[in-house]
């Protein structure tokens, strides 16, 4: 995998099962070093719009939402609001929130039926990762970074000219121009 880890597939539910048992990860693990772990699929939905009245780090709060929603008790394994508290404005009730799953079952559920949060039924969508853009030449091909890229100059994302942010003096919408589609009125980070 891209990030140095390993992913394995499992050709029968016997595997699987093995593979649960906690003493038999640790066999396998610590054949792969002492650095090695474990860690199991899951499954992320963005919700929007809960009342912030939710605790999502509180296990009691997701065990009802789990409870209210019809969910296997334990299958959200971690819940975070998206933007940290303090930069919410004084008189935001609502936030969104990312939650966690361990099947996909689950995460499914949510998806087509939303779900109660604090008493207001709210909806799911799947969490997409934002595509990978270089930095230096603004290409959203997920090839190459900035520090892997190729081109001489700096290509700046918001007006198109051959130069960095800093010496940048554009911060008219009106005046923005696309590297990837050479396009003016919108930037390429947008």
């Amino acid at each position: 995998l891209p990030h140095g880890g390993i992913l394995y597939e499992l050709d029968s539910a016997e595997s699987v099962l093995w593979f649960n048992t906690p003493a038999h990860r640790g066999k396998f693990v610590t054949n792969f070093g002492s650095n090695a772990t474990f860690k199991d699929r899951s499954f992320n939905i963005l919700v929007e719009n809960i009342p912030i009245s939710y605790n999502p780090s509180s296990i009691h709060a997701n065990t009802e939402v789990e409870t209210k929603g019809g969910l296997m008790q334990g299958s959200i394994t971690k819940a975070r609001w998206i933007k940290p508290i303090t930069r919410r404005k004084p008189d935001q009730r609502t936030a969104h929130t990312i939650i966690t799953l361990k099947s996909k079952e689950n995460a499914n559920q949510i998806l087509r039926f939303g779900i109660s949060i604090e008493g207001k039924n709210v909806y799911g969508r799947k969490l997409l990762p934002e595509p990978t853009r270089c930095l230096k030449c603004q290409s959203y091909d997920a090839s190459h970074v900035a520090a892997e890229c190729t081109q001489e100059h700096d290509t700046w994302g918001t007006c198109r000219a051959q130069h960095c942010m800093a010496v940048c003096k554009v911060d008219d919408p009106n005046y923005y121009q696309c590297a990837n589609c050479d396009c003016q009125g919108h930037a390429s980070w947008s």
